[in-house]
Formats: structure tokens, sequence, C-alpha cells
């Protein structure tokens, strides 16, 4: 059973968590242990790409809804609209709509905001970002636990700007790319907050056994030939994972609070807008700093 942190005063305020997930079950029962604890599980929309009754189990209590998974054509494109426009509806019903991917969790430093809730509730931004940790298991770390929180196993991590995503909206405008869509015919339409104290944890190389598996999907699917499916670092999936653990072995330690400063600055400075289409995201930096996870993870 999951209890939530929700105080009387954050209760005011209608946040939901959304997802997609084909499989991926240690990274799924994570993501409904954190946010079922931050929102409620009540509060939990988890979209899953074919029947699945593991699934089922693990997410019991939310709410699921489950869509064919027989036509693969042009994957990312359809699933991206459809995850926008279910988005769009639930902003109906809530004042702020959390998406991320199953394996992304959104932490906040509970000195600086509180709760999730907390960080949300005092928001006049319309969309918000965070600075992205790729989370992984290290040389001296032990396996994985069974229903363990991830926060208790793993402090090892990667700041990156690949992942410091949008990941929260309160007004109807996509998510994609990794980041926003903020401007529509030229003209700047939604603002864009980056605050302090607030880091999307990529969960991808957090558990060997789980990436042994994921990786085998992303390969299939990337290698069947069918059009728009994802490209270079599905179908090498093995080799991305092995330069990632490669290089991070290789970056020097640096400590958190001067990690997210030297982060922060390279982030900000060189965000990247699209004149296309509007979108605004982080940078792709892949390797900032390597750091440890302070402590405070833990209470997440």
């Amino acid at each position: 059973m999951f209890v939530s942190v929700l105080s009387v005063y954050d209760a005011l305020m209608n946040i939901c968590a959304m997802t997609m997930v084909y499989q991926d079950y240690w990274a799924l029962a994570q993501w409904i242990r954190h946010y079922s604890k931050q929102l409620g599980i009540e509060n939990l929309y988890v979209v899953v790409h074919g029947p699945d009754k593991k699934i089922n189990e693990i997410a019991a209590g939310a709410n699921i809804w489950t869509i064919p998974r027989d036509n693969l054509e042009r994957f990312d494109k359809r699933r991206n609209k459809m995850l926008n426009q279910f988005q769009s509806g639930l902003l109906q019903f809530y004042d702020w709509v959390i998406r991320t991917d199953a394996d992304e969790l959104i932490c906040v430093d509970p000195n600086m905001h509180g709760t999730l809730y907390g960080l949300l509730n005092k928001q006049t931004d319309d969309t918000v970002f965070a600075v992205g940790l790729n989370l992984y298991e290290g040389l001296e770390d032990g396996e994985m636990v069974d229903d363990a929180s991830v926060f208790d196993m793993r402090r090892s991590a990667i700041i990156t700007g690949n992942y410091s995503k949008a990941w929260a909206v309160s007004v109807e405008t996509p998510l994609m790319r990794h980041g926003v869509r903020v401007a529509e015919d030229g003209e700047l339409k939604y603002s864009h907050a980056f605050p302090e104290g607030v880091f999307l944890v990529h969960l991808k190389f957090a558990h060997m056994p789980a990436l042994v598996d994921a990786n085998e999907t992303r390969k299939s699917l990337a290698r069947s030939d069918l059009p728009g499916m994802p490209g270079l670092g599905w179908r090498k999936a093995e080799s991305h994972a092995r330069r990632f653990f490669e290089t991070a072995s290789g970056m020097k330690l640096t400590a958190w609070d001067e990690a997210i400063e030297q982060a922060r600055i390279e982030i900000l400075t060189d965000m990247k807008f699209s004149e296309d289409d509007g979108v605004l995201r982080s940078p792709g930096i892949p390797y900032i700093c390597r750091t440890e996870l302070p402590d405070w993870f833990k209470d997440n």
C-alpha cells in the first residue's frame, strides 16, 4: 500500500501524472510507487500499449487505458499525438498534468519546495522543466531488492541536458522532443519555469536486468523496418548502454551542489527554441557532471 504525502493545503490543487508503457515492469513499479506517494494513486493515468495482466496488477488502483499494439507504423508520431490529446483532456479536470516516461521520476528538494504539490501549487508559469539525471548502477552497488525504492539502492548519477525535459503543463500545449511548445504562429504564447531544486531522474541505467530486457524490446522495434521507428539509439541499444557506463566511469566525481550549479549554467544559457514549431527544449548535452544524490532523495 502506498501512503500519500498530501497535506490539506496541497489537496486544494488537482494534479495528476500520466505515462505510457509497454512491459518495462520494474520501471513502472517505481513510477507507481513514486507518484502514488506524491499524488495519490487515484490521480495516476497509465496508458498500456497492448493488453498486459502484469501491468494491470502493478498499476492496480490507478486509471488504466489499454490501446492496441497491432500496428507499429509511425509509432512515435502517433503515440505523441495521442498522449498530447489525452493530456489536454485531463486539463479539463486537473490544474496540472505531469507527463513522464515510465522510467522517469520527478523529485523536488524538500528544503526548497516541501513536496511536488508544494512546487506546482506556487507556480505562476504555464510549463515546467527540470534538470535531468541519469541514475545508474555502479560497480559497488548490490542487486536491487524487490519492492525497494530505487533511491534506497542507487546514488550514482550523470547530469544530462538530454533529460532536462519539460514535464508538467497547466495549459493545453503539447510536450514534444523533450520540450514544450511555447509559441504559435511566431508569437510567444506560454511561459515556462526552470525552478531550482527540481530534478527528472531517468532510471534506464539503474537496474541492469531491467536494462537488458528493455534493450531487447528496443532492438526488435528499431530493426522491424517499419516506417517511423526510433533510430540508432534503439537499433544499437547494447552499444549505447556500454558507451554510457564507460563514459560515466571515466568522469571525475563532482560534489552535488557544485555539479548542479555547473549544470544549470550550461543548460539555461543554451536553451534551444525552434521557430518552425515553437518548441523550447534543453540543449542535448549527454554528459555534464558525475555526482552522487544527496540523502533527501530517499524521502521523495
